[in-house]
């Protein structure tokens, strides 16, 4: 059994896992065009998707929990993932949860946890033949949740340890500053993992209460990928997660972040050899019909055979060790994040090319079709090109049962109610027109976070 004892241990981890998660999260919809999928809402309210995956070996089991950092009131900071940290490592449950643990490991099961903005995410993966012994302990562990002050105290312990960590690590502290500056005042706006002032005053009754109001099935979602005969998965399912009691919660309004209107940097220095630099911006929410667009021109910047932006910093002379760039599409607000690893005197250099060429995307061309005459002939067609990648990732992400259960949990729970288009159908609609469109509102606008974590300054020797 893989249990991550640092289980996302600092911020950075945390936004990597869940845009991973997000990547293929549109996707989602796909689904609803095959036929080898079951529907059911359990009595007790659970949204559940089983989807079959004939002769599978594995069977992927994903829980999403309606509960992230945005429903954290100020003087709970960190408590969602405190909480979701607690629920695999503390306490316990009909026995102690190093029993469950042990057993889970006995038949082969892996299970994990993911703290993001919006919604807490459990998986499981258990060899077919083990479904029910995995079914039976996931939710034992997850549902049946018992925690006393020893083991407050012994959580608390880790959690300030992993936000001691994330001091030491520049891109988790890139990004969770990047946030910060993104959204002031908003949910999304303060660190994911919390404050250690207050995760040091969570009290216990604060813990247990959260997990008593989110946590009822009406408030989650359930996706299985496997082989839904080899075991009677449907069954199974009714069997354990149907006796599952609670009321829906109604989650804290929140409303869309307010305009930026001005462009944050900030500097930090840390123990390293090269410079760290993120330069993030706001992008579409999940359920905004920009995203498509967005997909595309994210893809444009950072894959494929020609990535734009490389090509760009490529132009200027511009050497770089790790270039990424992504797009996170949360319930509120979508973020772009580019991420470079580089010579500290290359930093300032970057981040004025980076910021120019992002201001000014919605004036190039993405196509054949852009151009006039003979340029057409040596045009690289970069919208093509990356309709191309989107649709080979598309496919690839949908053959990987674990991240394909993840994705569509956290569209059930986070979409309830609105209706997306086909993914691969509207990406193939996309055209240089709408790239533009999308470029211009959202990075031409002075709105954007520019951090930097340069080496430490080497001290002068006094003659």
């Amino acid at each position: 059994m893989k249990i991550r004892r640092n289980c996302l241990k600092n911020q950075g981890i945390y936004f990597l896992i869940f845009l991973l998660i997000s990547f293929i999260f549109s996707l989602a919809g796909v689904l609803y065009a095959e036929k080898n999928e079951v529907n059911l809402i359990l009595e007790n309210g659970l949204k559940v998707l089983l989807v079959n995956r004939a002769g599978s070996p594995l069977v992927h089991v994903v829980l999403g929990v309606g509960f992230g950092s945005r429903d954290e009131t100020p003087s709970v900071y960190g408590l969602a993932h405190f909480l979701e940290h607690a629920l695999l490592f503390r306490g316990k449950r009909s026995k102690p949860v190093e029993e469950i643990q042990a057993e889970l490991k006995r038949i082969g099961a892996q299970i994990n946890g993911h703290t993001g903005l919006d919604a807490t995410l459990f998986e499981l993966s258990v060899p077919r033949e083990k479904i029910e012994a995995g079914l039976n302990n996931f939710v034992d562990l997850i549902f049946n949740f018992n925690l006393d002050e020893e083991d407050l105290d012994r959580e608390k312990e880790i959690i300030l340890e992993e936000m001691n960590l994330q001091t030491s690590e520049p891109l988790s502290l890139a990004l969770s500053l990047a946030y910060e500056s993104l959204f002031p005042g908003h949910a999304y706006g303060h660190p994911l993992i919390g404050r250690a002032d207050k995760v040091k005053e969570l009290k216990l009754d604060q813990v247990t209460g959260a997990h008593r109001e989110f946590y009822s099935p009406a408030n989650c979602s359930l996706v299985v990928v496997g082989d839904l005969e080899a075991g009677k998965i449907e069954e199974l399912i009714k069997k354990y997660f149907g006796q599952l009691k609670g009321e829906k919660k109604s989650r804290p309004v929140i409303e869309p972040p307010a305009p930026l209107g001005k462009i944050t940097r900030l500097e930090k220095e840390m123990d390293i050899e090269q410079s760290h630099l993120v330069i993030a911006c706001r992008g579409p929410d999940i359920s905004s019909p920009d995203q498509y667009a967005f997909d595309l021109l994210t893809t444009i910047m950072g894959r494929g055979l020609n990535p734009w932006l490389a090509m760009t910093l490529g132009s200027r002379r511009i050497s770089v060790a790790h270039l990424s760039i992504s797009y996170n599409s949360h319930r509120y607000s979508g973020i772009l994040l580019i991420h470079l690893i580089l010579d500290p005197r290359n930093v300032n250099l970057a981040e004025r090319e980076i910021s120019r060429s992002l201001r000014q995307l919605h004036q190039e061309n993405f196509s054949p079709d852009d151009v006039l005459g003979e340029a057409r002939d040596y045009f690289f067609d970069f919208l093509s090109s990356a309709k191309r990648q989107v649709q080979l990732n598309a496919e690839r992400a949908l053959e990987d049962g674990r991240q394909l259960a993840s994705s569509v949990a956290l569209y059930l729970l986070l979409l309830e109610g609105i209706n997306l288009p086909p993914y691969l159908e509207t990406i193939e609609k996309i055209s240089s027109t709408d790239l533009r469109r999308a470029a211009s509102k959202y990075l031409s606008r002075p709105e954007m976070a520019i951090i930097v974590i340069n080496p430490l300054r080497k001290q002068v020797k006094q003659s």
